[in-house]
């Protein structure tokens, strides 16, 4: 992938939003979740708040909040946080964290 992170979208106060690809994985099921952060962090804190993006949209209706995966045979493996342990549920599972895009904030 060609991206200028250009480090002047988030300096001296400007604000940008960033895309970021997540990929979480448990034994064979995985499953790729795309978040995107505003503000003017850079590098792992947009990381960071990505995952707590993804976190904040599995919880639905006070329900456990569960991460469904499949694995190459389309089968399905559903991960929940029955710890209530936040975020760091996901965090245990993340492999892979790519900013994908950044532009400035309109």
């Amino acid at each position: 992938m060609n991206m200028n992170y250009d480090p002047n979208l988030t300096c001296s106060g400007r604000m940008a939003k960033q895309k970021v690809q997540l990929t979480f994985q448990q034994w064979e099921y995985s499953t790729v979740v795309e978040s995107t952060v505003g503000g003017n962090c850079t590098g792992l804190s947009v990381i960071d708040c990505a995952i707590a993006n993804a976190y904040d949209a599995l919880e639905l209706d006070g329900q456990t909040p569960m991460i469904e995966m499949t694995n190459h045979e389309g089968n399905t493996l559903g991960c929940t946080d029955d710890e209530d342990r936040g975020d760091d549920f996901l965090k245990d599972m993340l492999v892979k964290a790519e900013i994908i895009c950044i532009e400035p904030s309109a």
